[in-house]
């Protein structure tokens, strides 16, 4: 079977999609500590809308996957999107971390403000992050180099990420005033630094990346369109997509716990807040180890072996950062800490991969079973997935701090109850949904590479037969 393969420059240009992407991405994840400690905005205005939003916009995903499935034009399906979704996202970045001084003094009016940008931020972010993810299985047909389109964008935003380990201390050091007082200016200016970088990137990148395991757009009378209906009844019937579907969803549920918390543990239980810095550059490092360490030791052990470590390993570390913080002294916790959030990180470094040639094979077979090839639809499940899990890991998050009574109408502050609260979202319940989605992944998935190769023999000499045909 003769495989599409791509050279080096798409892989790179491809890449560079990522830059801006992350730096952005890195800045907005700090946003709830920016609304519970900077605008000090109610949890109970906050639990709904994070919960209720993330779920609209998980809609939205499966949308943005048909819409790109419906696409047709010179530039392809994908590209289009993430030039778009990228300018338009930036502004959205900009704006929400930007709420105007005059509206500060009236919560009503400010929680509208954040209401609307936020919402605003989703629907300009899917075109974009959906777009991009989806167009793995177009660049090649090649299982090796799928594996490296899955990890290079991850590699480029890991290393372009690495002022990102230090957004706090930035964002205090470039804001006016000192420490706290200084986060609400210090990470709106990083905001508008890294939106620029965002759109410039995603734009090259959108224009230079060549597409090449994708037919030519067939004639308008030709074409077929897909309707939610239709993306619904493909994902259903897609078995081995919904099995991937729910290793995703506790994955990333697990993974938010732990970044949500990260900043609150560090501040708040261990008291550190020059440690962020250090241990965000470890846990990048992990990721990148992570990254490279899949389609090597895939090749070496086979991806079954390898996908179950990557689900294990991080339980080990969410054990030793728990013995870690009750029996080390803050003063010598930096050691013991990090050794535990590197192994926890690896794990996640291999399985943000793991889930993107998940996905690609899920595209493959899911031509095998229907003879329609849904690229858009099936990784519109990469961020629906990705932002479900978000809704459920803030609601968790926000439900802790109420129960604990931390932050946002409460004082900000480090009480016993509080502590144990942040302790629990940062090591407690990752590692409980890890195991369950380990025992699913066993227990479920078929699509082993023996298995794939075989669909894509049969793919391949379906297509032959069509070529034959239409050449009689």
């Amino acid at each position: 079977m003769e495989e599409q393969k791509a050279s080096w420059a798409t892989k790179i240009n491809y890449g560079m999609g990522a830059t801006g992407k992350g730096l952005s991405y890195g800045v907005y994840g700090k946003l709830e500590l920016f609304l519970l400690t900077v605008l000090h905005i109610d949890k109970k205005l906050l639990m709904p809308l994070f919960f209720l939003e993330k779920i609209f916009d998980g809609v939205n995903d499966m949308a943005m996957g048909i819409i790109i499935d419906n696409t047709y034009t010179k530039w392809g399906k994908f590209r289009p999107w993430c030039a778009i979704g990228a300018v338009t996202n930036a502004l959205m970045v900009v704006a929400t971390f930007g709420p105007p001084g005059a509206l500060r003094s009236h919560p009503v009016w400010l929680f509208a403000y954040i209401t609307f940008f936020y919402v605003m931020w989703d629907i300009t972010y899917t075109p974009v992050d959906v777009a991009y993810y989806a167009m793995i299985p177009a660049l090649s047909s090649s299982p090796k180099e799928r594996d490296q389109f899955a990890t290079i964008p991850r590699l480029f935003s890991g290393i372009v990420g690495i002022p990102m380990a230090f957004t706090m201390a930035i964002a205090a050091k470039i804001g006016d005033g000192e420490g706290q007082d200084a986060w609400g200016s210090g990470l709106f200016r990083l905001a508008v630094i890294t939106s620029v970088i965002y759109a410039i990137t995603s734009v090259y990148s959108a224009a230079m990346t060549k597409e090449h395991n994708t037919a030519p757009p067939p004639p308008k009378e030709q074409r077929v369109k897909f309707s939610l209906g239709d993306a619904l009844r493909i994902l259903w019937n897609n078995k081995q997509v919904m099995v991937v579907v729910g290793v995703m969803i506790l994955f990333n549920m697990a993974n938010n716990l732990t970044n949500g918390a990260g900043v609150y543990y560090l501040l708040f239980v261990v008291k550190n807040e020059n440690l962020e810095g250090m241990l965000n550059l470890l846990k990048g490092a992990a990721n990148g180890v992570g990254l490279f360490l899949f389609p090597v030791i895939s090749g070496w052990l086979g991806r079954k072996k390898v996908y179950s470590s990557t689900l294990l390993l991080p339980c080990l570390g969410y054990i030793a950062m728990a013995i870690v913080t009750y029996t080390v002294p803050t003063q010598s916790i930096f050691i013991p800490l990090a050794a535990a959030t590197f192994a926890t990180c690896i794990g996640y470094g291999s399985m943000s991969v793991m889930q993107s040639v998940m996905l690609a094979d899920g595209v493959d077979y899911g031509e095998y079973e229907t003879g329609h090839r849904n690229e858009g639809i099936i990784f519109s499940m990469l961020t629906m997935l990705s932002k479900l899990a978000g809704a459920f890991s803030s609601l968790a998050t926000m439900i802790t701090f109420s129960v604990v009574k931390f932050g946002g109408e409460h004082a900000v502050e480090a009480t016993p109850l509080a502590q144990k609260g942040i302790s629990f979202l940062m090591y407690v319940l990752p590692p409980v949904l890890l195991l369950a989605a380990f025992a699913l992944y066993r227990g479920a998935y078929k699509l082993t590479p023996e298995r794939m190769e075989q669909v894509k023999a049969e793919l391949e000499e379906r297509k032959a037969a069509v070529a034959e045909g239409a050449a009689v």
